[in-house]
């Protein structure tokens, strides 16, 4: 047992001396320039929007926090992924095909996007139409008595 375990040791401290450490020091970085890149992005946040004087303090407020909120987490997301990728490519597995994959996947996602957004479009086109068609019909038979119906009222 304790000769299995001075072979582990044996064989994992010079990886961890060549590659370990820096991994930890990807984490680390990362993990600092989450920290002071969510501050700044807070404070610039604050500086650059614009008081709207037809808004209550409180929604102004609640406006600042949602876009700090949107674009920290975002910058989290990407810090943590590139953090990933560069484990990984420490670890020795190739990150190439896995961009590769991961650039097909958006083409194919944004294909399939356009696709929804046009589909949700041409049905929010139509019932619009429908709706101004609807519209126009108790618009002309208000003259009328006799041609009301009861989506008119």
């Amino acid at each position: 047992m304790l000769a299995i375990l001075s072979n582990i040791i044996r064989n994992i401290t010079p990886w961890f001396f060549d590659h370990g450490i820096k991994i930890v020091a990807i984490v680390i970085v990362a993990h600092l320039i989450r920290k002071f890149a969510g501050i700044f992005i807070e404070k610039i946040i604050r500086k650059v929007i614009i008081s709207d004087h037809f808004l209550t303090k409180e929604a102004e407020r609640k406006r600042e926090d949602t876009l700090i909120r949107i674009f920290t987490v975002s910058l989290r997301i990407l810090v943590w992924l590139l953090t990933l990728l560069m484990i990984l490519q420490e670890t020795g597995i190739a990150i190439g095909p896995i961009l590769a994959a991961a650039g097909i996947a958006g083409i194919a996602f944004g294909f399939g996007g356009q696709y929804l957004f046009a589909i949700l479009l041409a049905a929010f086109l139509s019932l619009w139409k429908i709706s101004i068609v609807l519209e126009m019909w108790c618009v002309l038979t208000e003259r009328a008595d006799w041609l009301k119906t009861s989506a008119c009222e």
